[in-house]
C-alpha cells in the first residue's frame, strides 16, 4: 500500500481549468492514468481538477470527492458513481449515460447538454443543480429529494422515471416528459406541468395534466421496470 499516498497526491496537485470544448491535455490523461490505477484501492479525491475532456467511462468512481471539478465534454460513459460527490462541478456536454449515480451529490452543479440516458439518479440530492438541455432518456430519477432551484428546462426526459420524487419548484419549462412515469411523485403542480409537454403514456398523480407534445415526436421509451 506505500504507493498509495504518492498516487493520492498527484490526484491533488491542481491545474488551471481548460477552454470549452477542449481535447483532454497530456496533463489530464496524466491524471486519469493514475486514478486508473488505484480506483479499487481507495477513494479517490481530486476536488478542483482539470479533468476536461476525460475518458472515465467504466471506471469505479465510487464515493469520490470531485466537488469543484471540470468535467466539461467528459466520456464518463458507463462508469460506477454511486455517492459520488460532483458538488459545483462542471459537467457540461458530458457522457454519463448508463452510469450509476445513486445517492450522489449534485448541489450546484452544472450538465448542461449532458447525455444521462438511462442513467441511474436515484436518490441524488442536486439542489441548485442545472440540467438544461440534457439528455434523461430512460433515466431513472426515483426517491429526488433536495431539488430547490434544480432546472430540467428544455431536457429530453422520454420514458424516464420519476417514482416517489419530489419536484416543488422545479423549472421544467420545454421538457418533454413523454412516457415519463410520475407515480407518487410529490411537489408538482398544473402551473408546472403547462410549461412542458407529455404524451396518452405519461403517468401523473391524481388531479395533473401535462399538455402534448407536438406532432412528429417519435413513439415514447417505456420506463424499464429492471433499473
Amino acid at each position: 500500500m506505500k504507493y498509495l499516498p504518492a498516487a493520492i497526491a498527484a490526484l491533488a496537485c491542481l491545474v488551471p481549468f481548460t477552454s470549452p470544448n477542449a481535447q483532454p491535455s497530456p496533463e489530464v490523461e496524466k491524471r486519469v492514468a493514475a486514478m486508473v490505477a488505484v480506483q479499487f484501492k481507495t477513494i479517490l479525491n481530486c476536488e478542483r481538477c482539470d479533468l476536461a475532456g476525460a475518458d472515465l467511462s467504466g471506471q469505479f468512481l465510487r464515493l469520490a470527492a470531485f466537488q469543484s471539478t471540470n468535467l466539461e465534454g467528459a466520456d464518463i460513459n458507463g462508469a460506477e458513481l454511486t455517492g459520488i460527490h460532483l458538488n459545483r462541478a462542471n459537467l457540461d456536454g458530458a457522457d454519463l449515460s448508463r452510469t450509476n449515480m445513486a445517492g450522489a451529490v449534485l448541489t450546484g452543479a452544472s450538465l448542461r447538454n449532458a447525455n444521462l440516458a438511462y442513467a441511474r439518479l436515484d436518490a441524488v440530492r442536486m439542489a441548485g443543480a442545472d440540467f438544461t438541455g440534457a439528455n434523461l432518456t430512460g433515466a431513472n430519477l426515483r426517491m429526488l429529494e433536495y431539488v430547490e432551484g434544480t432546472s430540467f428546462a428544455g431536457v429530453t426526459a422520454r420514458g424516464a422515471i420519476f417514482r416517489h420524487a419530489y419536484l416543488s419548484r422545479v423549472n421544467i419549462a420545454g421538457a418533454d416528459f413523454s412516457g415519463a412515469d410520475f407515480t407518487r411523485s410529490k411537489g408538482l403542480t398544473n402551473t408546472q406541468l403547462a410549461t412542458a409537454c407529455g404524451d396518452e403514456h405519461t403517468i401523473l398523480p391524481p388531479g395533473l395534466k401535462i399538455p402534448p407534445c407536438k406532432a412528429g415526436n417519435e413513439t415514447p421509451i417505456r420506463p424499464q421496470e429492471t433499473r
